[in-house]
């Protein structure tokens, strides 16, 4: 007979595979549980107390294991002398969830996050313990991008994780999926992938900025003519 443990991980691993392909709110508790080879329905209800604790719990079993490597290539560029460089940092936010992409366990987890991170507060005390890395990668970076702004930092950090996912959960549904579009190994997209994050960061903020306000006066005055 199969342990609690073993139910409510087989639960966790029939969720994220589901919520990446269908989206939360697509997938019903009673879904998962049978994907699972659970004969209980409430089996989500009474191993999580719902959709949301099994969100959260799929979140935390996976950014455990990445919070851990996060940790170590922290480690590891500390003692190579690269401490702080945005490039360094920028490794240090993508290798090691690619890598964890990588293996055949991990291959719905960057389709998963890119659905259900929108709706989910990983800054929250239910993620504290296994967000303490990505946490140091963006206090490291907010300081290392010293000529911008706190603000616009904070917000192309933001703009830098959403577009990484994005484009890994891509390669991601096209590798499964065999679509010819895949050009590059994966190795090779991650790595072009770092490149262009960090060369996003280190762009100068632009005097040319667009904005609704200024669009909307700029349509004004034509009417106005």
């Amino acid at each position: 007979m199969p342990s609690s443990s073993d139910a409510k991980s087989a639960m966790i691993a029939v969720a994220e595979r589901m919520f990446a392909e269908r989206g939360i709110h697509e997938v019903s508790m009673r879904d998962v549980a049978a994907a699972a080879g659970q004969r209980n329905n409430s089996a989500v209800q009474y191993h999580f107390g719902g959709r949301d604790g099994l969100v959260l719990a799929v979140f935390r079993y996976r950014m455990g294991q990445i919070n851990i490597a996060r940790l170590t290539y922290l480690d590891d560029i500390d003692s190579s002398g690269r401490t702080d460089t945005v490039r360094a940092l920028v490794e240090a936010f993508i290798y090691p969830l690619a890598d964890f992409l990588a293996t055949a366990d991990g291959s719905n987890y960057a389709r998963f996050i890119a659905r259900v991170s929108p709706s989910v507060d990983t800054q929250s005390v239910e993620f504290r313990e296994v967000s303490e890395a990505n946490n140091e990668v963006v206090s490291r970076l907010t300081r290392a991008l010293n000529h911008l702004s706190r603000r616009v930092a904070v917000e192309r950090i933001d703009l830098m994780s959403n577009m990484t996912v994005a484009a890994l959960a891509v390669f991601e549904q096209r590798r499964e999926e065999g679509n010819p579009v895949v050009k590059a190994d994966f190795d090779t997209t991650v790595d072009h992938l770092v490149d262009l994050m960090v060369a996003a960061l280190l762009a100068p903020q632009s005097e040319h900025t667009r904005t609704r306000s200024k669009i909307a006066q700029s349509t004004d005055a034509r009417v106005n003519t």
